[in-house]
C-alpha cells in the first residue's frame, strides 16, 4: 500500500486551488426563435426552429385545433378548439382552450367553455387578457388572468350568426368580428355588454380581417367575392373597396401601412401599397396559404400552405428565403423571437 505523504497532498491542494474554476455547462438545445404552429389535421401543435424549420416538439390535441395566440412574455400560448373538420358538419364542435407552456413545450391545462362551442378566433390585449370567439353562439368570452383563471371573467354577446374571425385593439375595448353567414362585420366592446354593437353589411362572406398598426383603419375581406373592404375603425364607416385577384382568405397589416393578402384564387400573395391599396408586388406559391403569420419585428411572414409546408418570406426583398415541411393542415402560428 502506498504510504500516506502529507507533503504531497498539501502540494496537490495548493496547485488545484490556483486553477480557474470551470463551471459545469449543460448544453441548451433550445433555439432563439421558434414557430409554434397549429396543424389542424394532425391534430395538434408543433414547435419548429427558425429559420430552418427543424422540428423540436409536437403536442397532440383533440380534433381540429384552429387559432393560437401567445402572451407578450412568450410564457404561455392559448389554442382554440374548433372541433369540426368542416363548418357545415353536424354536431356541437369543440369547447376547449388549450394552455401551452412555451418553455416546457407541453400542455399544462385546458379551459372548458361549455356550453359554448366551435371556438375559433382568439386574441390577447396589451394587458394580457384573453378573448375567445364562439362561432355558433356568437359570443366573446374574456379571461382577465388566463394563465390562472378557471372560469371566464365576462361573456359579451356579438349579435351575429356565424362569428368566425376577429381583430382586437391593443387596449381590448374594441373587437371587430367577421360574421360569415350574415355577411356583416360587427364592432363591439368586449369590456361592456351594454355597448350596442355597430354592424355593417359587407357582402357574401366576410372572413380575413385586421386592423392597421395605428388602429385607425379596419380591413375585411369578402372571401368569395374577392373584395377588400376598408372601414374607419372608430365608427365602422365604410371608406372604400378594392378588388383583389379573386377569392382571398387572409390579410395582415405592416407598420408602414402596406398590406399582405393571401389569395386563394391563384395560390399567391399580394403586397398592396399603403396609399392606393393597388398591388405593388405578387408572389406565386405552390399552394394556397390559409395562414399568414407575421413576425413581431415585422420583417418576415411565415405562410402556412395547403401542401403541408411553411414558406419563409423576407418582406423587404419580397421573396421566399426558406421552406420546411409540416404535419397535416398547417394554419395559424405564434412566432416566438427569444434572441
Amino acid at each position: 500500500m502506498t504510504p500516506f505523504n502529507r507533503r504531497h497532498v498539501l502540494q496537490m491542494i495548493a496547485v488545484s486551488s490556483a486553477l480557474p474554476l470551470v463551471p459545469r455547462v449543460f448544453a441548451d438545445s433550445r433555439p432563439s426563435n421558434e414557430l409554434v404552429l397549429v396543424e389542424k389535421e394532425a391534430p395538434g401543435i408543433s414547435f419548429y426552429q427558425l429559420p430552418d424549420g427543424q422540428p423540436l416538439a409536437h403536442i397532440a390535441l383533440a380534433t381540429q385545433p384552429h387559432e393560437i395566440v401567445a402572451d407578450a412574455q412568450h410564457r404561455y400560448a392559448y389554442v382554440a378548439q374548433y372541433g369540426m373538420e368542416k363548418w357545415l358538419a353536424p354536431g356541437d364542435g369543440g369547447h376547449l382552450v388549450y394552455v401551452i407552456d412555451l418553455v416546457a413545450r407541453k400542455l399544462v391545462r385546458t379551459l372548458d367553455l361549455t356550453p359554448y362551442h366551435r371556438l375559433h378566433g382568439i386574441r390577447m390585449d396589451a394587458a394580457g387578457r384573453l378573448y375567445v370567439l364562439s362561432e355558433t353562439d356568437s359570443v366573446m368570452i374574456r379571461f382577465d388572468n388566463p394563465s390562472q383563471d378557471e372560469y371566464p371573467s365576462q361573456i359579451v354577446p356579438v349579435g351575429g350568426t356565424r362569428s368566425h374571425y376577429f381583430a382586437l385593439t391593443r387596449d381590448g375595448h374594441r373587437a371587430y368580428v367577421a360574421d360569415t353567414l350574415s355577411g356583416m362585420v360587427i364592432m363591439l366592446d368586449p369590456q361592456d355588454p351594454t355597448f350596442t354593437p355597430v354592424k355593417q353589411l359587407l357582402g357574401q362572406a366576410p372572413e380575413g380581417c385586421c386592423l392597421s398598426v395605428d388602429e385607425q383603419t379596419f380591413y375585411a375581406i369578402d372571401r368569395f367575392q374577392g373584395v377588400l373592404h376598408v372601414f374607419e375603425a372608430a365608427t365602422l364607416r365604410p371608406i372604400r373597396q378594392v378588388k383583389l385577384r379573386g377569392e382571398a382568405v387572409r390579410v395582415v397589416a405592416l407598420a408602414d401601412g402596406r398590406l399582405i393578402v393571401a389569395n386563394q384564387a391563384d395560390k399567391s400573395l399580394s403586397l398592396l401599397q399603403a396609399d392606393t391599396l393597388a398591388e405593388a408586388a405578387h408572389l406565386p406559391l405552390e399552394a394556397a396559404a390559409p395562414g399568414l403569420n407575421l413576425s413581431p419585428d415585422g420583417h418576415t411572414v411565415y405562410a402556412s400552405l395547403e401542401s403541408n409546408k411553411v414558406v419563409v418570406i423576407d418582406i423587404a426583398r419580397w421573396q421566399i428565403t426558406a421552406s420546411f415541411a409540416t404535419q397535416k393542415a398547417p394554419d395559424a402560428a405564434a412566432v416566438i423571437l427569444r434572441g
